[in-house]
């Protein structure tokens, strides 16, 4: 590979597929290595039982959390249909920032920096298609 040739919007996009990847990677299995599956559900669970949010939501979203940054991370990782990974991975993010929000987290603020992020490799993953259709 020739990164070093490669255009600033392709040279960005494998910096954050690397990056946002890996890091969304670690992210994952941390939960599983260090919580243990239930046992992050479970804090999940009880963090949001204290708001309005309904138990069964709340189990749901930690097991959908407990699997997506993994999986999502991968995702990102692999290079396949990018467009659509960064997509899904933005709802991610927005999901977890919406969470921080309903729990009034004081630093919620900073989470909008990741759904942005997301968003920005989103809209820069043209499908390869409509890239060769306007050269």
């Amino acid at each position: 590979m020739q990164i070093c040739s490669y255009d600033s919007r392709r040279f960005f996009l494998l910096g954050m597929r690397v990056y946002f990847g890996i890091w969304l990677l670690y992210l994952g299995l941390i939960k599983w290595f260090m919580f243990g599956a239930s046992g992050f559900v479970n804090m999940i669970a009880d963090q949001f039982d204290k708001t309005w949010s309904p138990h069964a939501l709340n189990v749901s979203l930690g097991w959908l959390i407990l699997f997506a940054e993994p999986l999502g991370a991968l995702f990102i990782l692999s290079g396949i249909k990018p467009r659509l990974a960064w997509g899904l991975a933005s709802l991610l993010m927005f999901l977890l920032a919406f969470g921080q929000t309903l729990l009034m987290k004081p630093d919620v603020g900073q989470n909008w920096m990741y759904v942005f992020a997301a968003l920005v490799c989103a809209a820069l993953s043209d499908p390869e298609e409509c890239c060769k259709a306007k050269s």
